[in-house]
């Protein structure tokens, strides 16, 4: 009689505690992978990151690899709401072997393609891209290669308060206004999308 009351009981609690639809459990196995880090699909061939940065006037470093086809596109997206808008885009478009490069936020956009001319858009391209959203407007620092402690503002491709000028730009294009970040293929394969601190901090 005892055993039966115990069983009753446990039975009535894993009834309680497992059953229903669980809108976090339910989000996780729709989210599909790149590498380690996870994404949700937004429509095809655009992406939002499950990770967020820590807050809208933050800096954070994203860590991009990918290919492009000919006539292909790559766009990241920062500091953006959940349907990567409003943020600060970077976007990395191939003609022939020539990479182009343009920046946008805030209704602005930018192109820092002369700075790129030395890149080969044929293979494997990785960029790691700080953006400092807590200053206005951000301070962007863009490195081509994985994020390692050798980077700093001498030896950017990019740097917003030093290029900008050499570009005809008075700065950065602008800030972003959220805290999402993802991306936007076109004949374009992504193959590593990492968030984390920023790589140069003042």
């Amino acid at each position: 009689m005892k055993h039966s009351f115990l069983f009753a009981l446990t039975a009535l609690f894993v009834t309680a505690c497992g059953g229903g639809y669980n809108p976090d459990k339910d989000a996780l196995q729709q989210a599909q992978k790149i590498g380690d880090q996870a994404y949700f699909e937004i429509s095809p061939g655009v992406g939002l990151m499950a990770d967020t940065v820590s807050s809208v006037s933050s800096g954070a470093n994203f860590e991009v690899s990918f290919t492009l086809e000919e006539g292909g596109r790559f766009r990241v997206s920062t500091f953006a709401d959940s349907q990567l808008k409003n943020g600060i885009d970077f976007v990395f478009t191939r003609q022939g072997t020539k990479l182009f490069v343009f920046s946008s936020a805030q209704g602005q956009t930018q192109e820092w393609s002369s700075l790129f001319n030395s890149v080969d858009a044929t293979g494997v391209l990785t960029f790691t891209i700080d953006v400092h959203n807590n200053e206005h407007p951000s301070h962007i620092l863009l490195w081509k290669g994985s994020k390692n402690a050798s980077m700093d503002h001498r030896n950017t491709l990019y740097n917003s308060a030093e290029d900008s000028l050499d570009l005809n730009y008075d700065n950065s294009p602008g800030n972003g206004f959220g805290r999402n970040w993802g991306f936007k293929l076109e004949k374009a394969q992504l193959l590593k999308a990492v968030l984390s601190a920023p790589q140069e901090s003042h």
